[in-house]
């Protein structure tokens, strides 16, 4: 078995376009096997992050709509958490709520104050708290910040056919840039932070969004959720690790492809007490 720890930094709704205008992810591109033509399963949060931990359409696993985790069947489809559990690994998430990822084979499963933690310090700390461990951990880390942001400032205050928000495209294009570079200086802080802690050298780390979010392209989709555009289907997707050479895959693949190709790279065979995978 290659074992390695495994850290993932997803960023709740990060739009691939506005990566490709980045330093930062154009940094991080130059250090990483990169996706570029990376599909999300959903164009929001629980249907897309069910399928990236469980590696199937939701069609299948019965987690399809925004509110469905509770139908997600557990008995049948294990999950990436689930698979790294029974190999000794510690798994700790920090996330926004108790909905957006499946909650088996955690340790710990920590639900932050979107509204009010500091993300760089809480997830920083979180670091170095598995960094001391004996044991090799999977850490999940919710970037949250773009999401609150667009929950109370468009979802809570526009609907679908709002025509004053999508008239606003200046507002609305200068409100979502602003996030983006929060979501880079979060993600760049990290980084630093893992790099410090000398923990690239032992670790897969997977960098990704789950879903892009709309500012006003199409009218009838005032953030995400309704329409399956590449703004909101297309993602970005980084896996940065010290034992491959970096390059870009050009190929089409999906997010429920991560969870076989992490099993595979770390020498973990497929349990066929459950059901197959979708993904590859």
């Amino acid at each position: 078995m290659n074992k390695k720890n495994v850290i993932l930094i997803m960023i709740d709704g990060g739009r691939r376009d506005y990566s490709l205008d980045s330093s930062l992810f154009s940094k991080i591109k130059k250090e990483s096997i990169s996706l570029s033509q990376s599909i999300t399963y959903g164009p929001h949060t629980i249907a897309a992050m069910h399928s990236v931990f469980s590696g199937c359409y939701g069609t299948r696993t019965g987690t399809n709509s925004y509110w469905s985790t509770f139908k997600f069947k557990k008995n049948e489809f294990k999950t990436l958490t689930e698979y790294l559990k029974e190999n000794n690994y510690y798994t700790h998430a920090d996330v926004i709520n108790q909905l957006v990822i499946p909650k088996q084979g955690f340790d710990e499963f920590i639900v932050h104050d979107e509204e009010n933690d500091e993300l760089v310090s809480r997830h920083k700390t979180l670091l170095n708290t598995v960094k001391n461990r004996s044991e090799k951990f999977f850490l999940y880390l919710h970037y949250s910040k773009i999401h609150t942001t667009i929950k109370n400032e468009v979802l809570n205050v526009y609907h679908n056919h709002s025509e004053e928000f999508f008239k606003n495209k200046t507002q609305n294009k200068n409100r979502y840039a602003k996030l983006f570079c929060e979501a880079e200086n979060y993600l760049e802080s990290i980084l630093n932070e893992i790099e410090k802690l000398n923990l690239k050298k032992d670790s897969i780390i997977l960098i990704m969004s789950d879903h892009g979010i709309s500012i006003g392209e199409k009218f009838g989709e005032h953030a995400y959720g309704a329409f399956c555009y590449d703004y909101t289907l297309r993602t970005f997707t980084y896996f940065l690790t010290n034992d491959l050479p970096p390059m870009e895959i050009k190929q089409q693949t999906r997010t429920i492809d991560f969870m076989p190709t992490i099993l595979e790279y770390l020498e973990i065979p497929l349990d066929e007490n459950f059901s197959s995978l979708d993904g590859v």
